[in-house]
């Protein structure tokens, strides 16, 4: 049975989580959803079905500005996206002690935690990626910035981007500086990351993080890819990718491979 809850943060903004645990779990992977999606998404939805079966609890969340009323109370920030991220695992850690944590990021997800862990102390050990924003920042700046853009940070002091990859998030000034300051591949290549393991899965047929910026980023840091023909920015294009991706996650964190690659 699925179990809603939400957490308290020390700001007094909540985290709203939905989590499925079967009997006894072996690990705990919480997953971490993209830009403009939320805990109840189809990578959430397809995690909460496959992973329990498969020995693993799940715990997905709504981030700052995303998802149920709670979580839009609190805007959108990548210090505040990293504190929920942090509430979620201190849960973890009290009510299930001694048992491994993962992460499934997804897209913007994937972008955060890449951050989170290589600049906060962390729980997880092992990050599983979906159509990882390694280059987040570039879907904001642009040579000729959107006019719609820059009159609402004038007047409202945020914008609605369209991206167009589900609802609508408010995006501040603040949120634009954070993206400014936050280059990954500069970021993580400063951090040491010989606590973790890391996989990334892709679509060659993505149109908002173009894979050849993914596969760029995995060869650099050596981490294994694999790229599935035929899919877009969700891998969602044909019944059987989502299912390969639940595949490959479930096989990382049992350990059943330490490197896959496919470009």
């Amino acid at each position: 049975m699925f179990q809603n809850f939400t957490l308290g943060k020390s700001n007094g903004y909540l985290v709203p989580c939905l989590t499925e645990m079967p009997k006894t779990p072996e690990g705990i992977v919480i997953m971490i959803h993209g830009f403009e999606s939320c805990k109840e998404c189809r990578s959430g939805q397809l995690l909460l079905r496959r992973l329990p079966p498969a020995g693993f609890g799940v715990i997905c969340y709504d981030q700052p500005g995303h998802g149920t009323a709670e979580a839009r109370q609190e805007r959108v920030r990548i210090g505040a996206c990293m504190d929920s991220l942090a509430r979620v695992e201190a849960y973890c850690a009290k009510q299930y002690p001694g048992l491994p944590v993962y992460y499934f990021a997804s897209s913007y997800g994937a972008y955060l935690v890449l951050l989170y862990v290589s600049k906060r102390r962390h729980k997880g050990t092992k990050l599983f990626m979906r159509s990882a924003a390694v280059n987040m920042p570039d879907l904001f700046f642009k040579a000729d910035p959107d006019p719609r853009m820059v009159r609402d940070l004038k007047t409202k002091g945020y914008f609605t981007p369209n991206m167009d990859l589900g609802n609508p998030v408010k995006v501040s000034k603040g949120m634009l500086e954070d993206l400014r300051a936050n280059d990954l591949p500069t970021v993580f290549a400063a951090a040491d990351h010989r606590d973790m393991a890391f996989e990334m899965v892709h679509g060659e047929e993505d149109t908002v993080i173009p894979v050849e910026k993914a596969k760029a980023f995995a060869d650099r840091f050596d981490i294994p890819i694999t790229v599935m023909a035929g899919q877009g920015h969700s891998i969602w294009e044909t019944p059987d990718a989502p299912e390969k991706v639940a595949d490959l996650a479930i096989d990382f964190y049992k350990g059943r491979h330490d490197k896959r690659e496919s470009r």
